[in-house]
């Protein structure tokens, strides 16, 4: 069985907030033009208005960002430390932290890093449980599996 360590989960919770930002948004605005739907020449076809490229979460990703939200969902009881870790994971500076929960920034710090124990505790007390042992794997062996 393989030992989680607070880096994987720090690294899990960092991924998940990028696959966050990849993710479309709820609801998609809907475009109104007046203007009529017409054909465009075949030579301005691809020059004529800037190509937006997106990239695109995989499922892995998609997969890992489930497993993050389920650990803050179902381990983290206080919702002031669920954003905590939230916030840390979109790499918010533990100053700036500290400013918006109106503590001081070696106390956020302490308050995420003991979360991130007590997540890596309760994962090892749990490792027993077979969706927890699959989860611990797909933490730890992020590369290996699809």
């Amino acid at each position: 069985m393989p030992d989680i360590t607070q880096k994987d989960i720090i690294d899990l919770f960092e991924e998940a907030a990028l696959t966050d930002r990849r993710l479309p948004s709820a609801w998609s605005k809907q475009r109104v033009t007046a203007w009529l739907d017409y054909r465009q020449e075949k030579m301005y076809m691809h020059s004529y208005e800037k190509a937006n490229f997106r990239i695109v979460p995989s499922a892995r990703d998609i997969e890992r960002w489930q497993i993050a939200t389920e650990i803050l969902k179902e381990v983290v009881e206080s919702i002031e430390n669920k954003k905590i870790l939230w916030s840390r994971a979109k790499k918010i500076p533990f100053t700036q932290l500290g400013r918006m929960f109106g503590m001081s920034r070696r106390k956020i710090k302490e308050v995420w890093f003991e979360e991130i124990i007590y997540i890596r505790l309760w994962l090892q007390l749990h490792q027993k449980n077979k969706k927890v042992n699959d989860i611990i794997d797909k933490i730890v062996h992020k590369k290996t599996y699809n």
